[in-house]
């Protein structure tokens, strides 16, 4: 009984000196709530703020963002979260990997000269059933896990260590550690080894060692004994993990017992355990879809032993039905809609009927303008022009008598000029007539005037167009400029090119019109294209192509041709 009651003496003395100690770090610790997401959107929470979150049902994730940690944003404390109203046990951090027994397998017993082979890890976080906030009056669990020798294993090694994949403070207890390794090369024989805790230094205090075993890490003194009380007294190994940024490390000591195996042994660990260990900062708690309702969500620091120290903050959250849940909102909405259909029935009917009357006499207007326009033109002044061009070739036949050169040049202009007039005056007839505003008929105009032009200037063509094109429309707007530009991609390729084959092509795909008009002529560079005063008409076939919402493409360099292709909609 005094045995007894001096080694509670020594631990509540080591308790004061350690853990209460990490009790008053952690109550001055800076505890926040960052932000929160919602359907991953971000929203930044306010320090001062009294406002509860206000969030839909339908949400499908809510996640709470907090931290915690000195002037150095070093964490200090162990957290414990909870969303009361959802939830009544607190939370900690850790998922899965807090801290954990480790089976080290070592090629060399002598451990100076080998290396590590293999190894299992089986983690302990949270709490274990019947934890009581200490070792000493928490229920024990039993725990086996088998795991197999590797290859080049010669000795294994048992940690216990408070390190882990992230900072974690803790309380752990291990007792009645058992090791059976099973040799199936040797007949099945196995091995057992126990470690009953009666030899040893100091075993009645917190910093006593056991026999064959040694503690290690960055803080050793972590690794500490107590004695649980059943079935009788007895010390059992703790690591009561009190840093988040340092461990500690109970460990088998292999200079005074080796533990030998070998590659495909069979090797099971047994022990009783019972702690309680969480993780630090940062902290991210997540919840799924939520019920409509109050809730709040609370963050707290706690010691190792997983017990509360009384900081915290927390935030309520306000869960909404949306409105379109409501039986209210759907009577409303089927009211309502009862209500109005019939008017705007009658406004749209009314509205499209004023838009198609004004748009079909859009339409009709517009035709006949341009029929009036085009038979004005032909009837006037087309036949004007054609007979100033016959009179000029008459007065040109009657001076052929006794002509001066002057007067000869000065006929002949006006002859050349006259025609031109004509030819143009037919273009305008041909582009503003209605009836041809079809891909068809454009393609048969556009071929005509070329082969016409190309004869005269003594230039072999070469056309490559479909037997059959679509009747698909093509406006007088795009069929003029389309025109022009072809035109003056020609006369290019007469006046300058020094060609003696022209090809042009025709191509209608997925609603766009391509013509291609290619020359095996002298070619140049498009980029210096102006720089000598020659080839003037590229930006007027440019700016053509543009107002039209096409693309004008030029392909040319010396010696080697040039290529021109223009591209408009088949609609517009």
């Amino acid at each position: 009984m005094n045995r007894t009651a001096s080694t509670c003496r020594l631990w509540l003395g080591f308790a004061l000196a350690t853990g209460l100690g990490l009790l008053g770090r952690t109550g001055a610790a800076g505890l926040s709530l960052d932000s929160v997401e919602v359907n991953g959107r971000l929203t930044t929470l306010q320090a001062d703020s009294t406002e509860p979150l206000r969030i839909s049902s339908q949400a499908r994730s809510l996640r709470f963002n907090f931290t915690e940690g000195d002037t150095n944003n070093q964490p200090t404390a162990r957290l414990r979260y909870k969303l009361e109203g959802f939830e009544n046990s607190w939370r900690d951090l850790l998922d899965e990997h807090g801290m954990k027994v480790y089976l080290q397998f070592w090629d060399n017993e002598t451990l100076d000269l080998g290396q590590v082979v293999g190894g299992s890890s089986y983690y302990m976080t949270g709490e274990t059933p019947g934890w009581r906030g200490s070792v000493e009056k928490s229920v024990f669990i039993q725990r086996r896990e088998t795991s197999v020798a590797p290859g080049r294993s010669v000795v294994v090694k048992i940690a216990i260590t408070s390190l882990g994949y992230r900072p974690a403070i803790g309380l752990v207890g291990m007792d009645a550690i058992r090791l059976r390794i099973e040799h199936p090369e040797q007949g099945g024989r196995a091995d057992q080894y126990t470690w009953p805790m009666t030899e040893g230094i100091g075993l009645n205090e917190p910093m006593g060692i056991p026999a064959h075993w040694v503690r290690q890490g960055s803080l050793a003194e972590m690794a500490q004994l107590r004695i649980r009380p059943t079935p009788v007294p007895h010390p059992v190994l703790v690591l009561n993990d009190t840093s988040a940024n340092r461990f500690a490390v109970w460990i088998t000591d292999i200079t005074t017992q080796v533990i030998p195996t070998h590659p495909g042994d069979q090797v099971t660990l047994e022990w009783q355990t019972a702690y309680s260990v969480g993780g630090c900062s940062p902290g991210l708690a997540e919840y799924p879809r939520l019920k409509p309702g109050h809730y709040r969500f609370r963050v707290a620091t706690a010691a190792a032993n997983g017990e509360l120290t009384g900081t915290e903050v927390s935030l309520p959250v306000l869960v909404v039905e949306p409105v379109y849940h409501r039986w209210e909102f759907w009577l409303t909405l089927v009211l309502a809609a009862g209500g109005g259909a019939s008017w705007l029935s009658l406004i749209m009917v009314r509205r499209r009927l004023r838009m198609r009357l004004a748009e079909n006499e859009r339409q009709h207007a517009l035709e006949r303008e341009r029929a009036r326009i085009a038979r004005d033109l032909h009837d006037d002044i087309g036949a004007g022009l054609t007979e100033i061009a016959m009179q000029s070739a008459w007065v040109f036949r009657d001076y052929d008598l006794g002509p001066t050169t002057d007067g000869r040049r000065r006929i002949e202009r006006i002859r050349q000029s006259a025609s031109e007039l004509a030819r143009n005056v037919d273009e305008i007839v041909w582009a503003v007539n209605p009836a041809n505003d079809t891909v068809d008929r454009f393609a048969n105009y556009l071929t005509q005037s070329m082969e016409q032009l190309l004869d005269a200037a003594d230039l072999r063509i070469r056309f490559d167009v479909p037997t059959t094109l679509p009747t698909t429309p093509l406006t007088g707007k795009v069929r003029h400029f389309l025109f022009q530009a072809a035109r003056e991609a020609l006369n290019n390729a007469v006046k300058h090119a020094r060609a003696q084959t022209v090809q042009i092509g025709i191509r209608i795909d997925n609603g766009t019109l391509r013509i291609t008009i290619e020359d095996n002529g002298c070619g140049f560079t498009p980029d210096q294209a102006g720089a000598a005063g020659t080839h003037e008409g590229l930006d007027s076939m440019r700016r053509r192509m543009e107002e039209i919402g096409g693309q004008f493409i030029l392909t040319s360099r010396p010696g080697a041709g040039t290529k021109v292709e223009f591209i408009a909609p088949s609609q517009n």
